[in-house]
């Protein structure tokens, strides 16, 4: 994550001069991954950063982050572990296809021990029909995608 300065340490500019050059300016914030304040009348106003340091869920590896917390639930028997499982619950819509697909492989392997080694493994089979679920629909948007682009793609026959 991202460490944030100080307004007092970012470059001010006025909104004036954000209009004059907003195409130079938005591509220096992204370039430079930097955060600028714009003034009003001398004052400071607004910060202006790029989207990606405030989402976590982009993050580099939140991912791995979701995974780890997905294997420590499956061994654990806590508070943390039934917050994990909330979470992961309540996240699943907006997880990659890569960090869902691990899920799955993790609880397939973890499923099928001779000697179950998950306690409530109902709770398990249902967060990962959540997940496969989830990654078919992944892989459905791409199509659904295609088709609402060229609509005439199915009807090429002359």
């Amino acid at each position: 994550m991202a460490i944030f300065q100080s307004t007092e340490n970012m470059e001010h500019i006025s909104r004036q001069e954000l209009e004059d050059k907003l195409d130079a300016v938005l591509d220096c914030v992204l370039r430079e991954n930097i955060g600028l304040v714009i003034t009003d009348e001398g004052k400071d106003d607004l910060v202006l950063c790029p989207s990606f340091r405030l989402d976590p869920f982009h993050a580099e590896d939140f991912g791995s982050v979701v995974n780890c917390a997905l294997r420590y639930a499956m061994h654990a028997e806590d508070k943390e572990s039934e917050a994990a499982i909330r979470y992961l619950r309540h996240c699943c819509g907006i997880l990659d296809e890569k960090t869902l697909s691990v899920a799955v492989a993790d609880l397939d392997k973890e499923l099928k021990q001779p000697s179950p080694s998950l306690k409530n493994p109902q709770v398990w089979q249902e967060l990962q029909g959540m997940f496969r679920k989830q990654m078919a629909e992944l892989r459905e948007a791409p199509l659904e995608n295609a088709e609402q682009q060229n609509p005439l793609a199915k009807d090429d026959e002359p």
